[in-house]
């Protein structure tokens, strides 16, 4: 029996061994995403359900920023997410970057994840590739000055206050790096990077390129020799900049490839032959913030009548792989929705027919 593991394997070689691979990721887990023992049940569940080619770990957004001071409320539903529930940054002026202090990988926040990790890879033993979610040295600072939503406080600090925030950048960085060394030891095989396109356009090339890019390249750099399997998330963006990542020395790339403001997987496969991962639309019309963003499915995924939805599922598949070629991992371009978890088996069900249809590697 193929393993998820020599599945991902092959497709790194260019190879489809019975089916493609295919992944996702979300919706957050909200409710169990700060206790270990909830998460690692959580997460094998989800896996097991869904047989997906490699893992990646839906730890809370803000994990790496609560051994810095950053304050979050529980969650107290499902879509009462734990990114969302910030009610102290652990940066409020940016004289307070002088004040942060390293914090232990093995323990508080961190040594939370790491156990959760570690408990996760013991259980499958090496089958299925585990990604822990690693976020880019500024985004992690952006993060703990009032995230996604006030993406211009952070830039402001790097324009005015570098000399406050210059050595709290150097001290992440080394925090990301015992942090994914720690990983590594519990069983990791690379790591899902995060990074926020649309940040570092705000940013602009020459500042991204020196307050972001040079400490993420040293980031990988510094593990590379001990993953087989790191991705890129180019989260939000456009075509543009998104191609400011496509030099970082990773093993895959993945981005929302359904937006028209950013590249096809065409496209992209015409820049890089690096994996590419994407060719699904994980979301649908509505803004992230409105619940029918998630209580509905994405736009691949709506329909009432099975087959019709079937149907349509298989041909983006195959249009993916006719795409990317056999160097194709299908999934979405972020996390999923609560909404589209009930057709994720029919999506399983596709990628198995579509492995009987090419005989195990063939074209599309």
């Amino acid at each position: 029996m193929i393993t998820h593991t020599q599945r991902l394997k092959a497709v790194k070689e260019g190879r489809i061994l019975d089916r493609p691979a295919y992944t996702a990721w979300g919706p957050h887990m909200s409710l169990v995403d700060r206790n270990v023992k909830d998460f690692t049940e959580a997460t094998i569940a989800y896996q097991n359900s869904y047989q997906f080619d490699f893992i990646k770990l839906m730890s809370n957004g803000m994990y790496f920023t609560e051994d810095f001071g950053q304050k979050i409320k529980p969650a107290a539903h499902i879509m009462d997410d734990t990114w969302l529930n910030v009610t102290v940054n652990a940066v409020n002026d940016p004289h307070e970057w002088a004040r942060l202090k390293a914090p232990d990988v093995k323990k508080g926040a961190l040594g939370r994840e790491v156990e959760a990790c570690k408990r996760i890879c013991d259980h499958f033993q090496g089958e299925v590739p585990v990604l822990p979610t690693i976020f880019s040295p500024f985004i992690w600072m952006g993060e703990m000055t009032g995230g996604y939503f006030r993406q211009e406080t952070i830039v402001s600090h790097f324009i005015h206050s570098e000399k406050y925030c210059r050595p709290a950048l150097e001290m992440i960085t080394e925090t990301n790096e015992k942090l994914m060394e720690a990983f590594l030891d519990a069983g990791a095989s690379g790591f899902f990077f995060g990074y926020q396109c649309g940040m570092a356009k705000l940013m602009g090339k020459e500042m991204f390129e020196e307050f972001g890019k040079k400490y993420d390249i040293r980031n990988i750099e510094a593990v590379k020799n001990r993953t087989w399997f790191n991705m890129a998330h180019v989260c939000h963006g456009d075509a543009a900049t998104s191609e400011w990542f496509l030099d970082y020395p990773v093993d895959a790339f993945n981005w929302s490839d359904q937006d028209p403001a950013m590249h096809s997987i065409g496209e992209m496969r015409n820049l890089t032959d690096k994996v590419l991962v994407g060719g699904l639309k994980h979301a649908n019309e509505f803004g992230y913030r409105d619940p029918a963003a998630r209580y509905l499915p994405s736009d691949d995924f709506k329909g009432d009548d099975r087959e019709i939805v079937k149907a349509h599922i298989k041909e983006k598949v195959c249009d993916a792989l006719r795409q990317g070629g056999p160097k194709t991992v299908i999934s979405g371009g972020c996390g999923w929705g609560e909404g589209s978890l009930p057709r994720f088996s029919l999506w399983r069900e596709v990628m198995e027919e579509v492995g009987q249809e090419m005989g195990g590697a063939g074209s599309v």
